[in-house]
């Protein structure tokens, strides 16, 4: 039995998500909210050049090599991102193609940094797949949150090994190796429980619920278990979080590259140090994309180990980490044109 026999009814992501590229939500909190986060991220910016933590000028005489390397790196990334994708999917039985998954993350950091509205780029993403292949809505939607989790896992061991190797020397890093632990631990944690959950409420084996709260509590059992987390065997779990690992990889050197090109004084080692954490900073969702905040825990980091332009090596890197949004923008519109046309 697949997931949308499960529950036909079952919405594949929040209704606001209608069409990427046919409108955006309608919740006027949610567009001042997002406008009001691109006015924190961009203050910082504005206040880093005025500090002189970032230097602009670098953005304007980018060498050619830098551009090559650079670009070449970021086609990589974004491809091994879409390969994930399709390897999690493909373990469900479900069919896509890896330019479709490109398209697809494309569109979802477009949508997640630039467009208001705070939608989730996964949720696009979702939405996406799940008009492709409408009867796997579940099943997609569990990929999803396997995929983001499994690369936060990789990003976080990653995270702690650098903080490991940072708290040799610099003491007011060791009390955080226990958060980070923390947060490894609770997300391995955390995907140990949907697989267990799953497998032991698998649709063969319900049974009838007596009583309101045992109803409720059957249903949430059967809706996790039809996100199909149990049927990933641990050899699979390994493999994805191994690719997640090289992708981050990619991304050190990536902006290893920019962070020599701004003079940082910072060999791989010490970026691959600074990287994780600051990445994990980064991911914290106060302005778009963490613009700004990124910057200045890079500018932190940098300092911390030795190096200096954290700040104005980062914002040089996010130029090419975030520029697949401007092919998601094409094939939004190119979308949106279609079905207006129809």
């Amino acid at each position: 039995m697949n997931s949308a026999e499960l529950d036909p009814k079952q919405p594949p992501v929040d209704e606001e998500v209608a069409e990427p590229g046919s409108g955006l939500p309608q919740s006027a909190k949610k567009v001042a909210l997002f406008f009001l986060k691109y006015v924190v991220g961009i203050s910082l910016i504005v206040w880093m050049v005025w500090t002189g933590k970032v230097d602009l000028s670098v953005l304007t005489r980018l060498p050619a090599d830098l551009l090559l390397e650079a670009s070449v790196l970021t086609l990589v990334l974004t491809v091994l991102g879409a390969v994930r994708v399709r390897y999690i999917l493909q373990k469900q039985a479900i069919q896509t193609g890896v330019w479709q998954c490109f398209l697809y993350n494309c569109a979802g950091i477009l949508y997640s940094a630039f467009l208001p509205g705070g939608i989730s780029g996964d949720a696009v993403r979702g939405y996406l797949f799940m008009k492709a292949v409408p009867n796997h809505r579940l099943a997609i939607l569990g990929a999803m949150v396997l995929d983001r989790v499994l690369g936060l896992v990789s990003m976080v061991f990653l995270g702690f090994l650098a903080a490991c190797y940072m708290a040799i020397t610099v003491t007011f890093i060791r009390p955080y190796l226990l958060g980070f632990g923390a947060i490894f631990f609770s997300l391995i944690g955390g995907v140990a429980l949907l697989h267990f959950i799953g497998a032991r409420h698998s649709p063969e084996k319900q049974t009838a619920a007596e009583g309101f709260v045992e109803r409720i509590w059957a249903r949430v059992m059967q809706v996790i278990a039809s996100l199909r987390i149990h049927d990933y065997p641990a050899r699979v779990l390994a493999f994805v979080v191994l690719q997640s690992m090289f992708i981050h990889l990619l991304a050190v050197a990536l902006i290893y590259i920019c962070s020599v090109y701004a003079k940082s004084g910072l060999d791989f080692l010490g970026v691959f140090v600074a990287t994780p954490i600051g990445l994990l900073v980064n991911a914290i969702p106060l302005s778009p994309g963490g613009l700004g905040i990124g910057e200045n825990a890079f500018e932190l980091l940098y300092k911390t180990i030795g190096g200096q332009n954290g700040a104005t090596s980062f914002l040089l890197a996010r130029v090419f980490l975030y520029s697949p949004a401007l092919i998601g923008l094409v094939y939004v519109l190119i979308r949106m044109v279609t079905r207006r046309s129809k």
